[in-house]
C-alpha cells in the first residue's frame, strides 16, 4: 500500500514539473513574439524614413537638374546676347572711321553725365541738359533739335503708341545701355498726326501688335530717371516714308 503511494506521488510530481516546464517555455515564447513585433515595428519605422528619404533627396536633385537647366538655358540667351553686341561693333568697326571721329562717335553714342549743350551726336545738336538727384542718383533730362530718320515698329499699349528703332541705331544719339540691348523705345508725343498718316492701319492694330516703318522724327528727348518708368524719352512724328 505504501509502495502504491510513494509511485502516485512521484507521477504527480512529474506532471506538475511537466506542466512548469511548459508555462515556461510558453512565457519565453510569448516574450520572443513581442519581441520580434517590436523590431518589426522599428524595421517598418525605418523603412518609412528611408523612403521618405529617397523622397526629399529625389525632389533635390530634380531642383538641382532644373536650376542647371535654367542657368545653362540663361547662359545660352547671354551668350547669344553677346554674339549680337560683338557683331554690332565688328560691323562697325569694319566701316572706315574719318578724321577724328571716334567709335562712339560713329556709333551716335553719348553719356549722358558728360553732353553739354549744343554738341552735336549724329545729325541732331543737343539743345538742353538738365539734372535732378532722384532716389538718391542722378536724373537726366536731355533734349535734342532737328529731324531723324529711323526704321523700326510702333508698338500699340492700350490706346497708347511709342516706337522701337532695333536697327541702324546709328542715326540717332543713344546710350551705350540702347546699344548693347540694341534697341531705343520712345513715346510719340503727337499721337493725332500720327493718326492722320497711317488712318485706321493704327485702329486695326491689335494690344501689343506692331506696325513697321520708316519715319521722320524730331525734337527728341532723352529721359534717365532712376529706378522709373514714368517718364519715357518722347520724340514728335513729323512724316511717313514708307511701311511694310
Amino acid at each position: 500500500m505504501y509502495m502504491k503511494y510513494l509511485y502516485t506521488f512521484i507521477i504527480l510530481s512529474i506532471l506538475i514539473m511537466s506542466g512548469c516546464s511548459n508555462n515556461g517555455s510558453e512565457n519565453n515564447l510569448k516574450q520572443e513574439n513581442e519581441q520580434l513585433k517590436q523590431e518589426n515595428a522599428k524595421l517598418l519605422v525605418d523603412k518609412e524614413e528611408l523612403e521618405l528619404d529617397l523622397k526629399i533627396a529625389s525632389l533635390e536633385a530634380s531642383r538641382k537638374n532644373d536650376q542647371l537647366t535654367s542657368e545653362m538655358s540663361s547662359l545660352q540667351i547671354e551668350n547669344e546676347r553677346q554674339k549680337e553686341i560683338i557683331s554690332r561693333y565688328q560691323n562697325v568697326l569694319g566701316s572706315s572711321i574719318s578724321g577724328n571721329r571716334t567709335i562712339a562717335d560713329t556709333l551716335s553714342i553719348f553719356s549722358p553725365d558728360q553732353l553739354k549743350k549744343d554738341n552735336q551726336i549724329a545729325d541732331l545738336i543737343v539743345s538742353d541738359v538738365k539734372t535732378e538727384t532722384i532716389n538718391d542718383a542722378t536724373a537726366y533730362f536731355i533734349k535734342f533739335a532737328g529731324e531723324f530718320e529711323v526704321t523700326g515698329s510702333i508698338i500699340r499699349r492700350e490706346s497708347d503708341y511709342f516706337f522701337i528703332v532695333n536697327e541702324n541705331l546709328e542715326t540717332m544719339p543713344h546710350t551705350l545701355w540702347q546699344f548693347e540691348n540694341g534697341n531705343i523705345y520712345f513715346d510719340i508725343s503727337n499721337e493725332e498726326d500720327l493718326k492722320k498718316s497711317l488712318g485706321d492701319k493704327l485702329d486695326a492694330l491689335p494690344e501689343d501688335g506692331q506696325l513697321d516703318i520708316v519715319g521722320v522724327f524730331k525734337n527728341y528727348s532723352y529721359n534717365e530717371v532712376p529706378e522709373s518708368d514714368s517718364l519715357p524719352s518722347f520724340a514728335e512724328f513729323v512724316r511717313l516714308i514708307s511701311e511694310n
